[in-house]
């Protein structure tokens, strides 16, 4: 991935757990949005992502970063603007971070809301890595009026106020997809918020 022209400000998201990596946020003043770039201590070049932020402006607090035990994928949640949060997932291929392509699981989720567009309010929060190459993300989407009209004229099912869910994905090397979903299902977990308006609460992963 090009590294994108950004100087002047920059903040550590976090080290890989075997010290090599470390993920920034960078941007040219604090004035403007940052963008994730990752630095490799031991050659000291940095690669840019394709993940940055959509709202508040540097320094925010508005992104934080989980990397796996293996430190060869790291996921990154940040703000896309007053109401939704999006997380993003990396994954090591010899020497190039490459982003994982999620499959459309929103859609399903919003096809059992009896919502046809995507719900007003959206959080995607990072779950955790499992065993192998599996990780977890927990969504909030919030039902609008589109569900209030599908369940009025819905007779055979009705759609569900469910709004609370758990998405288990599973990534894979040098293959196209690269990931695809194990499960989803309805979630008691709750979407917490640091400070009052930070980002989702990472999630410990099943064990």
């Amino acid at each position: 991935m090009p590294v994108p022209a950004l100087a002047g400000v920059e903040a550590s998201l976090g080290k890989s757990p075997d010290g090599r990596f470390e993920v920034v946020l960078a941007a040219r003043s604090e004035k403007d949005y940052g963008r994730v770039m990752v630095r490799d201590s031991k050659t000291g070049t940095s690669a840019g992502t394709d993940s940055g932020q959509g709202y508040g402006y540097f320094p925010s607090g508005d992104v934080e970063v989980a990397w796996k035990a293996s430190s060869d994928a790291f996921a990154v949640t940040l703000r896309g603007s007053r109401s939704t949060w999006n997380t993003d997932v990396y994954i090591r291929e010899e020497d190039v971070w490459e982003k994982l392509v999620f499959p459309p699981y929103v859609e399903n989720i919003l096809g059992r809301q009896g919502v046809i567009k995507r719900g007003r309010n959206f959080h995607k929060a990072f779950g955790g890595f499992q065993a192998d190459h599996r990780f977890t993300l927990f969504s909030h989407i919030e039902p609008d009026w589109q569900q209030q009209e599908q369940t009025a004229i819905e007779t055979g099912w009705k759609p569900t106020a469910q709004t609370e869910w758990k998405i288990e994905l599973e990534y894979y090397h040098r293959e196209r997809p690269n990931c695809s979903v194990v499960s989803i299902a309805p979630s008691n977990e709750k979407d917490g918020e640091k400070g009052g308006g930070g980002p989702p609460a990472n999630r410990p992963g099943p064990k």
